[in-house]
């Protein structure tokens, strides 16, 4: 006999949230959970197939918008048929119809998660606040997303639990091959969304300040979104399309920062960065911008240099102090990495989320069926 776990996201394309999901669902323990995924949409993405991969089974509800009502009835009907234990929702529009529809449907144990923060609108807000009172627990990826969920959208305290993202330190790793005497840092990488939120701009803008100082260094952009176009419209604009790649979506991060020499993440905000964590333990020097919880895994002039949002001089600031020290890059890479071993290993989070679900069984006596 097993639990039955039934986790409810938004959409299964690239993220952290999908991240998160994808790493908790390959280290659970298969003779004690059971588990289904359930999707708003984007069922046949990368992340779905991997977890396909596992063998669990993702159902794609086929929202072509989101809140339709079809859809959520599909839910409902669905949870009333395969009875889960627990209900484990990531991302706001699986947050709000999964406590309703969770507790119509009686399961007996949801769980929330929040991910990001400062992006939700007031109605995001009071949706969240009202609808939190049906879920048993809610998940923030770090301290400052809780101090968020608490403050700005009131949730109780004591509904919430941080459990920080961790990483696989066994998949992403140094780069094998020595480092030369008279080794030069010169790629300087970033992986994430192209989106607006992710601030790539001002790195791009920040770049240009220094690139005719560097002509051997490079931008290696991993990943893809709807500012790709704009970000190569300006990279040529200002005359350093030729030190740019944009690499796409690719299936071999860890390969790739293993190749790369300084990582920067230019976000205007963020809740726990993956792309971040990953880099560290890749044994990258890190520049990001102070916002979220990146504050808490970056330690300023240890493993990095943390600089305001929307500051493309502080930014290349930080930089050149790394292209120009290949010690200081050295020794901030070693500390970053056994930063994410002590703190943010993959293992430290899935055992923290599984005690959680075995609390919640105990404390209400729930068991398998």
């Amino acid at each position: 006999m097993s639990i039955h776990v039934l986790h409810l996201i938004t959409e299964l394309s690239s993220g952290g949230a999908q991240s998160g999901l994808l790493r908790l669902l390959e280290r659970m323990d298969s003779t004690r959970f059971r588990l289904t995924v359930v999707c708003l949409y984007n069922g046949d993405k990368l992340v779905a197939q991997q977890i396909r991969a596992l063998g669990i089974d993702v159902i794609d509800l086929g929202m072509t918008r989101k809140w339709r009502l079809d859809a959520l009835l599909r839910f409902f009907n669905l949870l009333r048929q395969k009875r889960p234990q627990i209900l484990h929702t990531w991302m706001f529009h699986a947050n709000i119809p999964g406590r309703i529809l969770g507790r119509l449907a009686g399961v007996p144990i949801i769980i929330s998660s929040e991910q990001t923060m400062g992006q939700e609108g007031q109605i995001r807000r009071r949706l969240n606040r009202l609808t939190a009172m049906w879920a048993d627990c809610v998940i923030c990826v770090a301290q400052k997303v809780a101090d968020f969920v608490h403050e700005q959208v009131g949730i109780p305290r004591d509904k919430l639990l941080v459990i920080a993202n961790g990483v696989d330190t066994q998949t992403f790793i140094p780069s094998a091959t020595p480092k030369a005497a008279d080794w030069q840092p010169r790629i300087i990488g970033n992986v994430g969304r192209l989106e607006p939120v992710k601030g790539t701009r001002f790195l791009v803008d920040a770049f240009a300040q220094f690139a005719s100082q560097f002509p051997d260094a490079r931008v290696w952009l991993v990943g893809d979104g709807t500012e790709r176009q704009n970000l190569a419209t300006q990279a040529q604009t200002q005359d350093v399309a030729h030190q740019i790649d944009f690499l796409g979506m690719r299936p071999d991060v860890a390969a790739l920062l293993a190749q790369m020499d300084i990582f920067v993440l230019p976000s205007h905000w963020e809740g726990m960065p993956n792309a971040v964590l990953e880099a560290m333990a890749a044994g990258l020097p890190v520049v990001a911008t102070g916002v979220g919880g990146t504050t808490e895994v970056v330690v300023q002039d240890e493993t990095g240099f943390l600089v305001p949002a929307a500051d493309p001089d502080a930014m290349a600031k930080a930089i050149v102090t790394l292209l120009r020290d290949p010690t200081l890059c050295r020794r901030m890479g070693e500390a970053g990495r056994r930063r994410v071993e002590q703190h943010f290993s993959i293992q430290q989070t899935v055992a923290k989320t599984v005690g959680l679900y075995e609390n919640l069984l105990n404390e209400k006596q729930v068991t398998a069926l």
